[in-house]
């Protein structure tokens, strides 16, 4: 019984329709400005190193993060609380020139497997660099090429 007033209790702080956190003294219990997540808490950036203005439509199956036109070195990111079944997926849709790009960039295999690593209590990243000759996938934003992984072409 106490681990269902446990998980309830969890459930209740990191719904951000909950009651309790637009009250004065959620604010001064918790930081607002990051959640409460039961597992992973996530920023995926998304950079672009093109000279050439990109456009990238982020969504998911909940979310709709709209189309954004990415400058050179300009960034998209957002930050997300991972599903308690390790099944959140943001997929993106790339457009550069006469090029365009479709696929995953968010998903349990590929962020267990070249994002930053699980460590208690700390947040997570995954980071992609958007290139001439393709996509990479890295844990953060080192210089080209080390620590980066090519995953997709245009």
């Amino acid at each position: 019984m106490k681990s269902l007033v446990f998980f309830f209790f969890c459930l209740v702080i990191t719904t951000n329709t909950s009651s309790i956190t637009n009250t004065s003294i959620a604010s001064s219990l918790f930081n607002t400005k990051t959640k409460i997540c039961m597992y992973g808490y996530w920023t995926v950036f998304i950079y672009n190193d093109i000279s050439d203005p990109i456009s990238v439509h982020v969504q998911s199956g909940d979310d709709d993060l709209g189309n954004r036109t990415l400058a050179l070195k300009d960034n998209e990111n957002w930050s997300f609380c991972e599903a308690i079944t390790l099944k959140t997926l943001y997929y993106a849709h790339f457009y550069w020139n006469s090029k365009t790009a479709f696929f995953d960039v968010f998903d349990n295999d590929s962020s267990s497997r070249y994002c930053t690593p699980w460590k208690i209590f700390r947040p997570r990243k995954c980071v992609w660099l958007v290139r001439e000759d393709g996509f990479y996938l890295g844990d953060d934003l080192t210089p080209f090429p080390v620590g980066w992984t090519k995953l997709h072409d245009w």
